[in-house]
């Protein structure tokens, strides 16, 4: 059985240090086969927030991969931002912006979503294009059954009264291409809300916000842990209560058909 750990949304520089070492505590415990980060490491993109995000890296007991979010590109640091957006990310964290692991119960493969600006005025939302689709198609074209997760710091669903906050772009034209080539969960972040939803026989898994104090009303540290194969799948949420991250629920899901439903 496998064991994926799912956080996100560290915003070092807002973290809450009680939080952190909690954990890192129960990742620890837990043991599970790998973490993945989806995004959101630092808040303002700043050396500083980036030196703590390593050293969380660096005391975790476990593998790990981890995409960018929106937050780590400098906000009104405009001349980092444009012409240099990643040096901070690839010297700190990691030189790989889109990371894949291949192994005999899962592959996973990291986009990166995050954009350095474009021809509208909210640069926080995210964006997949179509070398990054085929680039997934072509990751997925010769798996054997395992089970096959894409990490994305932005959202492909939303609840409907989240719809404000704005789904990925081109998140239309990808569903169909990424179910067609054996996907089977979208792991991601950036809403600071954690749920789970099947959309177009695909998991949406969304992890809230793991460490920071930048909470949404109503709701409170999180992440996810995914338990299972790729036929039968458990996610159980871990939420923050006090001292600790408590068991809070979990969601069954079973593939038939080559799509997943929830139990």
């Amino acid at each position: 059985m496998t064991r994926i750990l799912h956080i996100s949304d560290l915003h070092f520089g807002r973290s809450v240090a009680v939080v952190v070492h909690a954990l890192l505590r129960k990742i620890s415990t837990l043991q599970p086969d790998i973490v993945v980060i989806s995004g959101d490491l630092t808040q303002r993109a700043k050396t500083s927030e980036f030196k703590q995000a390593a050293e969380f890296l660096n005391n975790l007991t476990t593998p790990y991969i981890l995409v960018p979010g929106n937050h780590d590109l400098a906000a009104f640091r405009l001349v980092e931002r444009l012409l240099y957006p990643w040096a901070k990310w690839r010297k700190y964290l990691s030189n790989d912006l889109e990371p894949t692991i291949r192994h005999t119960n899962y592959q996973i493969i990291g986009i990166n979503t995050a954009r350095r600006g474009g021809l509208y005025l909210d640069w926080s939302r995210g964006r997949i294009n179509q070398q990054q689709i085929e680039r997934i198609q072509q990751f997925f074209s010769h798996s054997p059954q395992t089970l096959n997760l894409l990490v994305a710091h932005h959202p492909f669903w939303l609840p409907t009264n989240q719809q404000h906050r704005g789904l990925i772009v081109g998140s239309n034209t990808a569903f169909q291409p990424l179910k067609a080539c054996g996907l089977d969960m979208i792991l991601s972040g950036h809403v600071h809300l954690d749920y789970c939803r099947v959309v177009e026989g695909m998991i949406i898994s969304h992890a809230g916000t793991t460490t920071s104090d930048r909470l949404v009303t109503g709701y409170t540290n999180s992440f996810n842990l995914i338990e299972g194969d790729h036929l039968t799948l458990t996610i159980s949420r871990y939420h923050w209560k006090e001292t600790d991250f408590i068991y809070f629920t979990k969601q069954g899901f079973v593939k038939q058909d080559a799509r997943w439903h929830e139990q």
